[in-house]
């Protein structure tokens, strides 16, 4: 089995007990810390279940322990990270966005995950702050989110002495986000976008990043951005590098 959750969670229309509340909240606190350290594959099911960890239902509680099921039976994952004098020092990102993917408020679900020494070492599945209008706007968000932490992750690299790096790819399965970034008039109908957003253009004029147009099959953050069915959950999994 996977840690996907591909059946609808809603908001409970009753109220749970203080008891099952406490529970459940310290539950996803515990299985947030997972992911935070280790296990990329739960980050988005972790972070679509905790939406509801003020007035847990019975599904959401059948959804928490069905993650449960799944670390128990797949505890000897680990992420293995590989010393190459070519690839060793070379980081790379991978950005994607679920357009409007939650049900209950029409926003769309950012995520990223950064590689180094051929594994991942950093990744986020969130929410969208606001709500996007189209796919290129989503997508245009998200990379704004992986760009962000771009520029935190190759400053730590840089005082360390290990950046070599000219740019910074970022890979993106989305042509209209791209070109929405690397074009300041590219479609009128994206003017409301905030200014700060547009952080990404001043990156690619100043030569620090570098987005780059990949198939969606070659997507490695597609797992944090939805539910998938078994045979892409397997080639996420591959991805990132779970042995």
């Amino acid at each position: 089995m996977d840690a996907k959750i591909g059946y609808t969670l809603t908001p409970n229309i009753n109220k749970a007990t203080i008891e099952t509340i406490k529970w459940f909240q310290g539950l996803i606190g515990c299985l947030l810390y997972i992911t935070l350290a280790t296990r990329t594959d739960i980050a988005y099911s972790v972070i679509k279940l905790s939406r509801f960890a003020s007035n847990p239902s019975e599904t959401h509680i059948v959804a928490i322990k069905r993650i449960l099921r799944y670390l128990k039976s797949t505890i000897d994952y680990s992420i293995i990270y590989y010393k190459n004098k070519s690839t060793s020092n070379y980081i790379s990102a991978y950005t994607d966005s679920d357009y409007a993917g939650d049900i209950n408020t029409a926003k769309s679900t950012t995520g990223y995950i950064f590689f180094l020494a051929n594994g991942p070492i950093s990744w986020k599945s969130k929410l969208q702050t606001v709500i996007a209008q189209s796919t290129t706007e989503a997508e245009y968000i998200a990379i704004n989110a992986a760009t962000k932490e771009a520029v935190y992750i190759k400053a730590i690299l840089e005082e360390l002495g290990h950046y070599k790096q000219e740019k910074f790819p970022i890979y993106s399965d989305n042509n209209g986000a791209l070109l929405l970034a690397k074009n300041p008039v590219f479609h009128e109908r994206t003017k409301h976008i905030a200014v700060k957003y547009h952080y990404i253009r001043d990156l690619i004029d100043k030569g620090i990043i570098d987005l780059i147009y990949i198939n969606t099959n070659e997507q490695k953050a597609d797992g944090l951005t939805k539910a998938l069915e078994r045979v892409k959950y397997k080639t996420f999994l591959d991805f990132i590098g779970f042995i």
